[in-house]
């Protein structure tokens, strides 16, 4: 039995929750919701029978006794550890595969009991939305700048990290306002409201440099149109755009026009002969192994101050490495959107070149020339800032083209505030922003920085950091923000706010209507990036990176690309209205050209993501063929089935087994003389304090083993052993991935369970309370019923009673 996840280690601590707010709390009924004594009749029996012999007087696995487990449900502690036995019976877990198995007729007799008091509790607790007030995540906070000044800037940026829970990073609980985290969006939010105020010359240029107006270092080389550099060691082999400074935070696209080869191939190709100058790199120059040269090739881009940019010796290329993109072998130009600070200028750096310190010069029909594997550029183009309109939206919104009557200022300060808050404001509160517009000017201030100072004190203002919610169903401006935070990460539009201003969103029909327009917007995409970084962990993706010497394949862009298929994915069955279970296993695979040959799967071409069918039995099918899935679950050098197990546990099936007990020293297992991980963890499961999860664990990770820390697949170690992909779960055995997602697809409505249990602990914004699993649970299985898709499984979410606060969540809308 896993320890239950109410009672598992590492929540939030009380000195976590925000310092200023404090969410609303479910209280506990007056009235008694003790078990019947037709339940007690009914489960006192199957224990005995069942259950005491591992959880009972003289043992307790996992620290749990359920022979005097409390019967009272209306204790939450005690109602989710009962869901939690529920659900060990559901799934077979328990009993253990090695002791008897109850009657079928007693074990769903048992499950129905727990159901309904269960049910009966939460009935009784009647919880209402419990959600009050959250503060916006960092993603969110820079949507919602985005969204309401059409100027793409960070109001996150420099604050503390959103600390996790459960793999959140967006619950209320975890989210504080601490005092370093305000004193920082103070300084963000005075440089944002400064520039969104700005008027003048328009900052947002394109600007084109090419062959004399490129900087480079002394070891790089001009070649008729193009300048050539052959090695990734330091700044002596990289370019720059001559000049160019940043002119204030912002996004930018470079563009590189180009093309990367070896130029050793073309000559030998065409029987000219070529003779290096250093008698040292005549041998090894002409032996190092080469790329194809029909390889895209990678080139980054390094942000660095401006005064930086020049010539001048180093052992590295300094800087902040902001964007990746490949090149191919024939002149193209390729672009990357990176977000740079005022004052920098960027460095092209060609980073699949060898790491050579000399030039490797030489001597090409009486002339002196690079000779190596080579970036040759033509142009660079820098665009940007980023921003919607100029002069920015909100300057226009607030003070147009000329000076504007103070009664207008007070509507359009009114307005501003509505929008920025989410909700109506009282008339003292645009007074009171009026007034420091106002003082401003009395100051001697100009009107663009008095109106500054207001959109400054928007940014900090409580009233736009947090949303406030009652939770009552009533509400119908905090439905509006809750539906516009789970689906766009971001502020309601206008259409939301006209229809709570009218009361219409508390019906579902209507809701209905709004959650397909709004997966149809494009800003739906911030909903597919921000839950698959929460849910699957790709928030985490950058951690742990490959080992180069054992993965050299591996580089920043494969890991982006990585990301970016499951989110392409997601995307894909979610906008399709495809079975969930597509998650578990598909037909087809979204891949670019990178990705593709990354798996060894040809006819795919290009940068962009697209449906590629697979044949029958293909193992990269659902999420866990994919490389960023793979890559995660593992340690940077190799494979490890007790994380990939957990992840499975965790993510797939709704089960985080239980973390080692505080009491108990790690054990070291003697894993001398192992061969293959299956031995090394066999040797750790003969040790008894380690024995019981991983039975439950290690199963599901070795299911995976085929593929390797990068996602590729493989059948036999480095030392030459074939992989061990065999396991062995409640409900079947498998032998492969391929196998064990037949297992899993057996478990879809566990599986269903958990993801809709995901979705609205991430669109509610804390965790699911007992009451709040069953909502999730009854949803999970009415979609599964029905046949329905992804889309309609997040249709049935943001229409149900509890979503929209009302005070019967036990309730699954009626669509």
């Amino acid at each position: 039995m896993v320890l239950p996840k109410s009672l598992k280690k590492g929540g939030p601590s009380q000195s976590s929750l925000p310092f200023v707010f404090f969410a609303l709390v479910t209280a506990i009924p007056a009235a008694s919701t003790h078990a019947s004594q037709d339940f007690d009749a009914l489960i006192t029996p199957f224990i005995e029978a069942h259950c005491v012999m591992c959880h009972g007087e003289e043992k307790q696995k996992g620290d749990i006794r359920l022979d005097t487990l409390s019967r009272d449900f209306s204790q939450g502690q005690n109602a989710v550890l009962w869901q939690d036995v529920s659900d060990m019976l559901i799934t077979g877990d328990m009993p253990p595969e090695e002791e008897p198995r109850p009657p079928k007729g007693e074990l769903s007799q048992a499950i129905k009991a727990i159901d309904s008091e269960l049910r009966a509790a939460a009935a009784s607790a009647n919880e209402k939305g419990r959600i009050a007030i959250r503060r916006l995540s960092h993603s969110a906070l820079d949507n919602t700048v985005k969204d309401l000044l059409g100027i793409d800037l960070l109001l996150s940026k420099h604050l503390p990290a959103d600390p996790d829970l459960e793999g959140f990073n967006s619950l209320a609980i975890t989210l504080d306002a601490n005092p370093e985290m305000v004193l920082k969006l103070q300084n963000n939010a005075n440089t944002i409201a400064k520039l969104a105020m700005a008027s003048g010359e328009d900052v947002r240029q394109k600007r084109h440099y090419s062959l004399g107006t490129i900087g480079h270092g002394y070891n790089v080389e001009e070649r008729g149109e193009f300048i050539v550099t052959s090695s990734s060691r330091d700044r002596k082999h990289v370019m720059w755009p001559q000049g160019f400074v940043v002119p204030q935070d912002g996004l930018y696209r470079v563009e590189v026009d180009g093309f990367a080869r070896d130029y050793r191939t073309d000559l030998e190709e065409q029987g000219i002969e070529y003779t290096y100058v250093r008698e040292a790199y005549e041998k090894n120059m002409k032996e190092r192994e080469r790329k194809p040269n029909d390889e895209p090739r990678l080139v980054s881009i390094v942000a660095i101050q401006a005064s930086e940019a020049r010539h001048m010796d180093a052992a590295s290329v300094p800087g902040r490495r902001v964007g990746y993109f490949y090149i191919g072998n024939e002149l193209g130009k390729q672009y990357v959107d990176v977000r740079l600070n005022k004052g920098e200028n960027i460095m092209v750096h060609y980073a699949s070149a060898a790491i050579l310190n000399q030039s490797p010069t030489a001597i090409v029909e009486g002339k002196e020339m690079l000779v190596a594997d080579l970036l040759q550029v033509k142009s660079i183009t820098v665009s940007g800032p980023e921003i919607d309109a100029w002069p920015p939206p909100a300057r226009q919104r607030l003070l147009g083209n000329h000076s504007t009557a103070a009664a207008d200022i007070h509507k359009k300060i009114e307005a501003f505030l509505s929008e920025a808050f989410r909700r109506p404001v009282p008339e003292t509160t645009v007074r009171n922003f009026n007034r420091l517009y106002q003082a401003g000017l009395e100051q001697g201030l100009s009107e663009e920085a008095s109106m500054s100072n207001v959109v400054e004190g928007v940014l900090t203002s409580p009233r736009f950091l947090y949303n406030y919610d009652k939770g009552d169903g009533q509400d119908s401006w905090a439905i509006a923000n809750r539906l516009s935070y789970f689906l766009w990460n971001s502020m309601p539009d206008t259409e939301l706010r006209k229809l709570a201003e009218k009361g219409q969103l508390r019906k579902p029909r209507v809701l209905r209507q709004q959650v397909l327009r709004m997966l149809k917007d494009e800003k739906s995409e911030r909903l597919v990036k921000d839950f698959t970084a929460q849910w699957l962990g790709l928030k985490d993706i950058e951690l742990m990176r490959p080992d180069p010497k054992l993965y050299e394949d591996y580089d920043p862009l494969l890991e982006a690309f990585m990301a970016q298929e499951s989110e392409a994915f997601f995307e894909h069955v979610l906008s399709k209205n495809l079975s969930i279970t597509s998650f578990l296993d598909s037909d087809f695979a979204m891949l670019n050209e990178r990705l593709a040959r990354h798996y060894e799967i040809e006819g795919v071409s290009g940068n962009a993501f697209q449906k590629v069918a697979l044949p029958k039995e293909n193992p990269r099918g659902g999420l866990l063929g994919q490389a960023s899935i793979l890559k995660l679950t593992s340690n940077g050098t190799r494979t490890s089935p007790v994380v990939r197990g957990v992840w499975i546990l965790e993510n797939i099936l709704g089960d985080p087994p239980s973390p080692a007990p505080a009491d108990v020293e790690p054990i070291e297992p003697d894993v001398r003389g192992t061969k293959t991980i299956f031995d090394m963890l066999s040797r750790h499961r003969e040790v008894e304090t380690c024995a019981d999860c991983h039975k439950s664990i290690d199963p599901w990770g070795f299911g995976l083993e085929h593929f390797d820390a990068i996602g590729v697949y493989r059948s036999k170690y480095r030392n030459g052993q074939p992989v061990y992909a065999k396991g062995s779960v409640p409900g079947g055995s498998f032998d492969g991935v391929v196998d064990m997602k037949k297992v899993l697809l057996d478990r879809s409505d566990q599986f269903a369970r958990a993801l809709t249990e995901k979705l609205l602990t991430y669109a509610l914004g804390h965790p699911l309370s007992f009451s709040e699993k069953i909502v999730a649970d009854d949803i999970a299985a009415a979609n599964l019923e029905k046949g329905g898709g992804f889309k309609d499984l997040i249709i049935t979410i943001c229409t149900s009673p509890l979503f929209r606060g009302e005070t019967q969540p036990t309730q699954v809308a009626q669509n």
